[in-house]
């Protein structure tokens, strides 16, 4: 069955990467339809003033054959009304200072050819060739070379639209695989692992099966011999050591049904305050006798959430007897409630001991592995499946104070069936 937790590893990764894509992806199409549409519009404004330009040249050339004709009269008028309507035209579409300078020269010299177009002789005509016709091209070759900026700018556009595509492609495509390959090698460990616990299922049932009627015999011999140990038989003494390992055998065989067939959590809306409260009095004695400080922060309103009070107890006492393992000649045990803005509470156990080697973080919850010479290793691997059926976590670090520091995460009260 997918849990949350389960689906959200993994598509979490994939949803992520997707996102982030998406918004790259976003920002450059926005870029590059800013770009093209720049480009658009300045090739637009080039063709517009190659066209005014022609028009220009055309009336121009006219306009010598007519001086050359010695002509005067409507057909002059015309055209000199026409030019100057396209200076104006010009004038509004021209872009650049260099284009301006060479408007402003064909109007000056316009200008003075209209001083001398009523008058007889070569001047007019002398103008129109040498100062007119001269700015003219010089437009158009300055119109020309803008227009082939602007479609060398479209063909710089597009061919970043195609590399970035095949970019995007090849980018996607990589962290495809590299985003597959870690979800599958994750999902390849939790699969071995499930397997590890099955098998640790059967045998740990095979154990209960041939175990427990044998230890309960067993007792009842040990306890009917001590009444019986001033007369006969074994020393009180020895029927007591004798009673104590069969009773850590007991608690180690029951460590192991738990762990192998955990108890499903019969959900209840708790005051996670006051549970916490109640588990921490449990190890105050203990606490004392080692000279640990215990101190609790919870915020001043109950936390209510919905859980299993029981099993969250017992993942408390677990890493408070741990804490209190790591300070055996004192120090201080810290628990701490807070909540999140989400919903979530983080209870968080910390303590003053020496903290977790950094090489056996990573290891910390796999079942059977302790650094205790008489730990059975499944305590913390117990704490994280409660957590973990609990829709929340269990994490763990080094204080940057010193110590370790365990952190419970538990969601909001509301709980998807």
């Amino acid at each position: 069955m997918l849990t949350r937790t389960l689906l959200l590893r993994i598509a979490g990764p994939s949803l992520l990467m997707s996102l982030v894509f998406l918004v790259s992806c976003t920002v450059a199409a926005v870029y590059l339809n800013r770009r093209q549409a720049a480009t658009v519009r300045a090739l637009d404004d080039n063709l517009r003033s190659r066209r005014i330009v022609d028009d220009l040249l055309r009336d121009l050339n006219e306009l010598v054959v007519i001086s050359l004709h010695g002509e005067r009269g409507d057909r002059a008028s015309g055209l000199h009304d026409h030019v100057r309507d396209l200076l104006k035209e010009s004038k509004r579409a021209g872009h650049g200072l260099e284009e301006a300078r060479i408007v402003d020269r064909l109007e000056a010299g316009f200008h003075r050819y209209l001083e001398t177009a009523t008058t007889p002789g070569r001047a007019g005509l002398e103008i129109l060739e040498t100062d007119i016709r001269v700015a003219a091209r010089d437009l158009d070759l300055h119109n020309a070379m803008e227009t082939a900026r602007s479609q060398a700018a479209m063909h710089r556009t597009a061919s970043w639209m195609a590399w970035g595509l095949v970019g995007v492609s090849v980018v996607a495509t990589a962290a495809g695989l590299l985003i597959g390959y870690g979800v599958v090698r994750g999902l390849e460990r939790m699969v071995i692992q499930a397997e590890q616990m099955a098998g640790v299922g059967q045998i740990a049932a095979g154990m209960a099966h041939e175990l427990r009627n044998p230890l309960t015999a067993i007792s009842m011999l040990v306890q009917l011999q001590r009444e019986k140990a001033q007369e006969e038989g074994l020393p009180a003494e020895d029927l007591h050591v004798i009673e104590q390992e069969i009773g850590r055998m007991e608690e180690r065989l029951n460590a192991f049904i738990d762990f192998a067939r955990p108890a499903r959590p019969r959900w209840r809306r708790i005051d996670l305050a006051e549970v916490t409260a109640q588990t921490l009095s449990l190890m105050q004695g203990r606490a004392s006798k080692q000279r640990v400080q215990l101190n609790f922060h919870a915020p001043a309103t109950p936390i209510v959430i919905e859980a299993d009070a029981e099993q969250i107890g017992r993942v408390l006492i677990n890493l408070g007897l741990n804490a209190l393992d790591a300070m055996p000649r004192g120090g201080r045990l810290d628990v701490a409630l807070e909540q999140e803005a989400d919903g979530s509470v983080d209870l968080t156990v910390g303590d003053t001991g020496p903290g977790v080697d950094p090489k056996h973080l990573s290891r910390l919850f796999e079942p059977f592995f302790t650094s205790k010479e008489a730990g059975l290793g499944l305590g913390l691997p117990i704490s994280q499946r409660i957590a973990r059926d609990h829709g929340g976590s269990l994490q763990a670090t080094n204080r940057p104070e010193g110590g370790a520091a365990f952190i419970l995460r538990l969601p909001s009260i509301t709980r998807t069936a």
